[in-house]
């Protein structure tokens, strides 16, 4: 017999009470509702409840299998809606990536991918780096596109990377300041200059290494992202070491200078991030090969 029909039964008559209330919830004949529970009643040698005219009444022995009815019938539904959840996500592609590679190079990478797989619809969730770890951490994806900083003991232990490009951070000044005509600048020329930082804490320890090992007396002010140091140069709050993907607008358009500083370069690794003994699916293969080909090249 269907027991999981029957386990529905059981719910819907100790609910109301009734045969035929049960029958016009369920759609279906009294006589259907009155087998169920006889089938019940045979299969667990036990009487579930006590008829009194039309009303009904749950047994010690119904009460107990209805916990159980309904802890089933609760897990079918679980189970249903996780199903249909790996099926969505097997039906769309989703790609963890950090903020920077998002906003300054997947313009290219989407088209480049939708015209190789035109038929995959393709999600991309963007996060700062610390955002990115903590998914890792949850379990929410088991690679992502993003920077590889060798310092980061838990990618270390529990991912392998693959860079895929690596990039200068340029130190990057208004187009007016007195530095911004020279072709080269040294160390010492940034004495007393305001440095803007990003948030990420590796970047900001790359920066403040660099320059305090040259001995260069700096202050330091932090920002919150690419987007808002950029606007922070232009209007004079500070000079920025970023890397050449987020200026490279600007720096085309003469809205901002870049100048290089002898013996005084800041480099970061970008790529994909895997975790360790992870088979990937054919279509998340597809897709890092897509980008593999196009981010060698950039």
């Amino acid at each position: 017999m269907n027991t999981l029909e029957k386990m529905e039964t059981l719910i819907v008559l100790a609910d109301c009470g009734s045969f035929t209330e049960a029958a016009k919830r369920m759609f279906c004949s009294q006589p259907t509702i009155s087998h169920h529970i006889q089938q019940l009643e045979q299969e667990f040698d036990s009487l579930l409840f006590y008829r009194t005219g039309k009303q009904v009444e749950l047994t010690d022995q119904g009460r107990v299998l209805l916990q159980y009815a309904k802890r089933i019938t609760n897990l079918v539904d679980e189970a249903s809606l996780e199903l249909k959840r790996i099926n969505q996500q097997e039906r769309t592609l989703s790609v963890y990536v950090s903020n920077y590679i998002a906003g300054y190079f997947f313009s290219d990478i989407l088209h480049e991918f939708h015209t190789v797989s035109p038929e995959k619809p393709l999600e991309i969730i963007t996060y700062c780096y610390s955002d990115l770890i903590r998914c890792f951490q949850e379990g929410r994806t088991h690679y992502a596109l993003m920077p590889i900083y060798p310092e980061d003991d838990y990618i270390g232990k529990h991912f392998d990377t693959s860079v895929l490009f690596e990039e200068e951070l340029l130190l990057v000044l208004p187009v007016d300041h007195p530095h911004a005509d020279r072709r080269l600048l040294y160390a010492r020329d940034l004495h007393n200059e305001t440095i803007l930082l990003p948030k990420s804490e590796y970047l900001q320890q790359y920066v403040t290494e660099h320059l305090r090992s040259r001995q260069v007396k700096t202050r330091f002010l932090q920002m919150s992202n690419f987007e808002t140091m950029k606007v922070a140069v232009k209007s004079h709050h500070g000079l920025a070491f970023l890397p050449y993907g987020a200026v490279k607008s600007e720096l085309g358009r003469g809205e901002l200078a870049s100048v290089p500083v002898s013996s005084l370069q800041i480099t970061r690794k970008n790529g994909f991030v895997f975790r360790k003994n992870t088979k990937l699916s054919q279509a998340d293969q597809a897709f890092c090969k897509n980008v593999e080909q196009y981010l060698r090249t950039v």
